[in-house]
């Protein structure tokens, strides 16, 4: 369930990079490319994006794991 919430959360923030992008007047395709052209051509807000999805990928890791190692409540 964890990695479906994970992989929702990548989703959408890759979606809103698309949007941002298609809405400066770039192509809808421009995202596909590899991975090093992409953080040649980013701008702030994708790398705000980014930055937001890898700390909200790194909270739910930390929480699970901390949930994990209490012992459940009766």
């Amino acid at each position: 369930m964890r990695a479906l919430q994970s992989l929702l959360i990548l989703l959408g923030t890759y979606l809103l990079i698309i949007l941002i992008d298609y809405l400066q007047g770039l192509n809808i395709w421009h995202s596909f490319y590899s991975i090093k052209q992409y953080f040649t051509v980013a701008r702030g807000e994708d790398y705000f994006l980014l930055i937001s999805f890898m700390l909200i990928f790194l909270y739910l890791i930390i929480f699970s794991a901390i949930k994990n190692r209490q012992p459940p409540s009766s």
